[in-house]
């Protein structure tokens, strides 16, 4: 934990914030208007299961759906109408508050460096603890390239709370997703893609209108989530830099599309936003790019895909730098799927 002044330049994707409501955002990528943070607002004061030293708080977001991002969005705008923004690069309403109404920032490397450093009686940061360990000795990424996010960052999870991890850098992040696979035939964990893939495909077919058998497909290929010592995880990366600065690319809306495309490179697909590099027939689709991060890690290079999404041109320096799929658009919420072919 840190007390906000210079330190909220240093905010990065999956870090959180605390407001002077003492609500608690988290950190949407690294690409942010001058003076706000895009972020999602997760926790606010209330009777709930998460807290410490006294406060609690409910959850406000319950699934990272475009459904209930605008139930937020809703919120904010009855309640604190200036932590939404009309962002024009990408021609919508987002939350990112002011940093002048940031207090409190909670950064992922260092909490986890925190918790790492001292011995601990609860059993959740002792599973966290264990299973970031074994991840770095098998993958030889050292400690100092993971962080935790998630309610264990801000200290306020309960006994039932999930593990949420981060790992900086590209190449860093698959190296980890490797030794969690070695892990799994070691028997030490379980990823989702082999302990429950209909649970995967339930919980998906309430948001994309696509057959189960398609979604289990999608299922078998989750490798970034499962459970470790009875517990939950997640792993999810961050760049080592934002993709470009906010104001330099702007993206326009061509309408909905269906397409089939070929997925070419997957290295960043676990990152925020989740971006598939593609190739179609007509050569005019460069990327299929994903807000909605439930669709993150699920498809390989070489796989041809259906994707009904949001098309959209980039523009940089007055000219179209190419055009992309968007998953988890506003327009697109409970239609856009994508389907392996």
């Amino acid at each position: 934990m840190a007390e906000a002044s210079d330190h909220v330049a240093q905010l990065r994707d999956h870090d959180c914030f605390e407001t002077m409501e003492h609500w608690v955002f988290i950190v949407v990528g690294d690409v942010h208007p001058a003076g706000r943070v895009w972020s999602i607002l997760k926790y606010i004061p209330g009777d709930g299961a998460w807290g410490s030293d006294g406060r609690k708080f409910v959850r406000v977001i319950q699934q990272y759906t475009v459904e209930e991002l605008l139930k937020v969005i809703r919120f904010l705008d009855e309640n604190q109408p200036s932590y939404v923004y009309y962002d024009p690069t990408v021609q919508a309403k987002v939350i990112a508050p002011p940093t002048d109404r940031i207090i409190r920032i909670y950064n992922s490397r260092k909490r986890l460096a925190e918790l790492l450093s001292r011995p601990s009686n609860n059993q959740l940061e002792k599973s966290l603890i264990s299973l970031v360990e074994s991840l770095s000795e098998l993958s030889g990424v050292s400690t100092e390239y993971f962080g935790v996010t998630g309610s264990i960052l801000p200290g306020i999870h309960h006994q039932n709370s999930d593990i949420d991890l981060v790992v900086y850098g590209v190449e860093n992040i698959w190296k980890v997703l490797e030794a969690l696979k070695r892990l799994q035939r070691e028997g030490m964990v379980a990823l989702l893609g082999d302990k429950d893939p209909w649970g995967w495909a339930a919980r998906a077919a309430r948001r994309y209108p696509i057959p189960l058998n398609n979604l289990l497909r999608l299922a078998s290929n989750v490798t970034n989530k499962g459970v470790y010592n009875g517990v939950a995880f997640s792993l999810h990366g961050v760049r080592e830099k934002p993709m470009h600065r906010h104001g330099e690319v702007f993206y326009s809306s061509l309408g909905m599309a269906r397409v089939k495309l070929r997925v070419i490179d997957v290295r960043e697909s676990l990152f925020t936003p989740a971006v598939y590099f593609v190739e179609d027939e007509s050569g005019s689709i460069d990327r299929i790019v994903c807000y909605d991060m439930m669709l993150a890690g699920v498809l390989r290079e070489g796989d041809l895909v259906e994707v009904y999404g949001k098309l959209e041109a980039a523009w940089s320096n007055g000219e179209e730098a190419w055009r992309q799929i968007l998953i988890g658009s506003y327009e697109g919420a409970g239609k856009e799927y994508i389907k392996i072919l």
